[in-house]
Formats: C-alpha cells, sequence, structure tokens
C-alpha cells in the first residue's frame, strides 16, 4: 500500500514537471496609457493638427498585443487594428503607440537575449540587447484576474529609488514612488515571462503597471499538446540598444535641422 502511494506521488511530480516543461501558448493584452489634460492656447488650438493631437492625448493610448510563448522563448507584437476616420476632423488623426505596427520584440530567458525588429524611417533594424534582471519584491497579497490567482510582485528602480536613510534623498523617494512597478503573476503558468520586456517572476506575468502604463491580460490560450514554436527575429540590419539610440539621435538632429532650414525660407 505504502509503495503505490509513493508510486502515486512520483506519477504525479513527473506529470507536474512535464508540463511545466513544455507548457506554451498566447497570452492576450491590452494596454493603457493616459497623459494628463493636454494644455494649448486659443491659436494653438485652431490648428486642425493640433486638435486631433489634443484628443488622442486625452484618450490616452489603448492598444491589444499578443504574447507567443514557450519555456525558454516568446515574441511580443502589437495586434493591429483598423480605425474609422472621423469626418468631424476634416480627415486628420494621429495614432500614439507604445509598439509600431510591424515590431517584433524576441526573447530568450534561457540565453539572456533580447531582440527588438522595427523600422526607422523605413529601414529594418535588430536591435540587440540583453533582458533587463529586476530584483522583484515578492508578496502574499493576491488577486484573481480571470481564472488565475496571481501574487503581487513590486519593483523600485535604483535610479529611482533614493536612500531611505537619507534626509536629503526622502522626497526625492516618496515622489518616484508611483513609477514603482507593479506586477502580478500566476504561479499556474510557470513561466518566467510577460508582456513587453517585463518577466522574471515565478508565473507569467498578467497585469503590470509602471506610473500611467498598465499591461492588462484579456485572453489566455494554451497549447499543453502541440508545444509552439517560436520565430526568432532575422530582418534588419544588427545594432545594439546603444548604437540603435544614437542613430535614432541623429535623425532627430537632422529633422530638427530640416524644419528650421524651411522656416528660414519662410
Amino acid at each position: 500500500m505504502l509503495k503505490h502511494l509513493y508510486l502515486t506521488i512520483i506519477i504525479s511530480l513527473l506529470a507536474c514537471y512535464g508540463f511545466a516543461q513544455q507548457i506554451s501558448g498566447s497570452a492576450f493584452y491590452t494596454s493603457m496609457y493616459k497623459e494628463d489634460e493636454p494644455k494649448f492656447d486659443e491659436e494653438e488650438m485652431e490648428d486642425p493638427l493640433t486638435q486631433a493631437l489634443a484628443e488622442q492625448l486625452k484618450k490616452g493610448f489603448l492598444d491589444e498585443y499578443e504574447l507567443q510563448f514557450n519555456q525558454e522563448e516568446s515574441i511580443f507584437k502589437k495586434i493591429p487594428k483598423l480605425e474609422k476616420p472621423d469626418p468631424n476632423k476634416g480627415g486628420i488623426s494621429i495614432s500614439m503607440s507604445l509598439m509600431g505596427e510591424n515590431e517584433i520584440l524576441y526573447k530568450n530567458i534561457k540565453e539572456n537575449k533580447l531582440i527588438n525588429e522595427k523600422e526607422l524611417y523605413g529601414k529594418p533594424f535588430l536591435i540587440q540587447d540583453t533582458i533587463e534582471i529586476r530584483d522583484w519584491k515578492l508578496s502574499k497579497e493576491s488577486k484573481t484576474i480571470g481564472e488565475y490567482v496571481c501574487f503581487k510582485a513590486t519593483y523600485l528602480p535604483p535610479s529611482l529609488s533614493g536612500d531611505k536613510d537619507n534626509e536629503e534623498n526622502s522626497s526625492t523617494h516618496s515622489e518616484t514612488k508611483e513609477e514603482e512597478i507593479i506586477a502580478w503573476y500566476t504561479p499556474q503558468i510557470p513561466v518566467k515571462n510577460g508582456p513587453k520586456n517585463y518577466g522574471g517572476l515565478p508565473g507569467l506575468i498578467l497585469e503590470v503597471q509602471e506610473g500611467k502604463l498598465i499591461f492588462l491580460c484579456t485572453k489566455i490560450v494554451l497549447s499543453p499538446k502541440e508545444p509552439m514554436g517560436i520565430i526568432k527575429p532575422s530582418k534588419g540590419k544588427k545594432v545594439s540598444q546603444k548604437e540603435f539610440d544614437a542613430i535614432l539621435e541623429k535623425k532627430n538632429e537632422e529633422m530638427r535641422e530640416n524644419f528650421k532650414t524651411r522656416k528660414r525660407r519662410e
């Protein structure tokens, strides 16, 4: 009888281990980002472009994303959407997003690699980086998201944390408290992953908040029988994040100079 009990326990443990090894699927997220009320003077608001910008800032960003994952890899991308033009805006509309329509964020947890496939002024780039290691503080606080029990984890970036023992930094610490990253993860899906570049927790992150930005999981589709194959991005010039930032700054500076030149000629 005791042997049968031991055998049952071993089989159960092996089954759980096997599930953790092969678990894969897709998680769908909605992102929300809302800025403070935009302030433009009356003269600026006469411009239809400024009106469209003010309207978009007032509404905030609202996009949908898909995270395709297995135990070691994932890709995160925006789900394209079509918006109907508003006849009251004279055909002018502005769309703001955290990611481009064709942008792909690839993570390899095992190799600690992060690859961002994106375009800059029509030219494709493969931005190579490492996955940020965050010192998450785990909490016993829990809540339910959909059918999953989630636990709270928090992280305060070192550049924002300040020195609690230093009175001079105490005000800085309190001011940046709102920038603390709050994540809710579920151990029911034992994958150290999440939306965008978030991860590193003992379960899939279903909700994360960083300042005014929130990602919330709305749907999960697991594929335990047939592990999902993740296709690594391969289009574009390989550059580091630092190199890409320098290219972006140079392009922006060129645009500013061109704008100044046109203004002088007018």
